[in-house]
């Protein structure tokens, strides 16, 4: 039997956030996944995801993105590969519409420098778009787009370096725990440890029968597309972006980034209630929510699909993160639920739950993210 400070399930981007801020403390942590790390089929994976300051989702988010902005930097810094890309960013919606209203609020009361342009102004800075009048857009100049793979890798090498233990393709069979301590068995042996942090996106209601019901499993899909001109959908041309229309759809986008085409995804589209073991490819029918966007708002994006990609998202009733402590288990802390806008603040969501895994104070407010306000 193995003993450490603290054990983490999952090597998704915000496990290994985890074991990266309890390392950095000086911590004995194990970090545990039952896949390759890292993990193909987990929600961390892709070619790209966004980062944005103007987040139409409220203020709440601005602490822990102007926070994780400076630890992805520095990460970057300290890595051998680049893991951000600064494209800036597009929130772009009717004038009255909730995420282009909700953005501008977000940047005018955080004081997050921003432009508010009209749709002709879209449209001339950024070939890609033909907005139609009646939308607008906040432009945030310091938004762009992670390397997912990348960052992972760069958060597990620095856990390493700091002496974490990373073990993969050992899943957890279950999990006990006391006031004191918590015991975790896997096929191979038996850990002991004072915490647990239960980081395993759409596995973690495999792992705590607390969340079963809050966070529910939804398949997502996403697809590349080649553009008929690629230097619209290039970095320093075309913004990642988040949208929504007049008749209610929504996107994100992202530029040509390492792979062939630019990334775009419909989001809100109902999807089947999956297992992540039991995730398929998805197919070219999948795929038409999201080349709505192209067809109608940026039409020489509207080429062939070079890429699709399925995964599982956690979903909240809320839509915000669940990071808190088990009622009557304040040594095992969960940190899922992250409703597919968590890669962005992996790296404070990790100290978050470094900091509640040790008793400590969290470098944010994670009241909001209460597992208690589901009641």
């Amino acid at each position: 039997m193995d003993e450490y400070d603290a054990v983490v399930i999952g090597a998704g981007v915000i496990g290994c956030a985890a074991a990266r801020a309890l390392a950095g403390e000086g911590r004995d942590v194990l970090l545990l996944e039952r896949g390759d790390v890292p993990n193909p089929r987990a929600t961390s994976s892709g070619p790209s995801r966004i980062f944005r300051l103007a987040y139409h989702e409220g203020g709440t988010y601005v602490p822990l993105l102007r926070r994780s902005r400076r630890l992805w930097q520095r990460l970057d810094r300290d890595a051998d590969v680049d893991l951000f890309r600064r494209t800036g960013s597009l929130t772009i919606g009717p004038e009255s519409g909730d995420s282009f209203t909700g953005a501008r609020a977000t940047c005018r009361t955080r004081d997050i420098d921003h432009e508010v342009l009209a749709a002709t102004e879209v449209n001339d800075r950024f070939p890609a778009y033909d907005l139609p009048e009646g939308y607008s857009a906040v432009f945030q100049p310091d938004g762009g787009l992670l390397d997912p793979e990348r960052c992972i890798v760069a958060l597990v090498e620095a856990a390493m370096a700091d002496g974490a233990e990373v073990r993969a393709r050992e899943p957890v069979v279950e999990w006990t725990a006391d006031e004191e301590t918590v015991r975790v068995r896997t096929p191979r042996r038996v850990y002991d440890a004072d915490s647990l942090v239960v980081a395993s996106g759409a596995w973690a209601a495999d792992h705590v029968d607390a969340v079963e019901g809050v966070v529910e499993r939804e398949r997502h899909v996403a697809c590349r597309i080649r553009p008929r001109i690629p230097a619209a959908f290039a970095p320093d041309s075309f913004p990642v972006f988040v949208m929504d229309t007049e008749d209610g759809r929504h996107f994100y986008g992202l530029p040509r980034h390492r792979v062939p085409g630019f990334k775009v995804g419909a989001t809100h589209v109902e999807g089947a209630a999956v297992h992540p073991d039991d995730v398929r490819d998805a197919g070219l029918v999948e795929t038409e929510p999201a080349r709505g966007f192209a067809r109608d708002f940026a039409p020489s994006g509207d080429g062939p699909v070079l890429g699709t990609r399925a995964c599982v998202l956690s979903q909240t009733p809320d839509g915000d993160y669940l990071i808190d402590t088990l009622p009557d288990l304040g040594n095992v802390v969960v940190a899922v639920g992250m409703s597919g806008h968590g890669f962005k603040t992996a790296p404070v969501v990790g100290e978050v739950a470094a900091a509640l895994a040790t008793d400590s104070e969290p470098p944010v407010d994670a009241d909001p993210f209460a597992i208690d306000r589901f009641e």
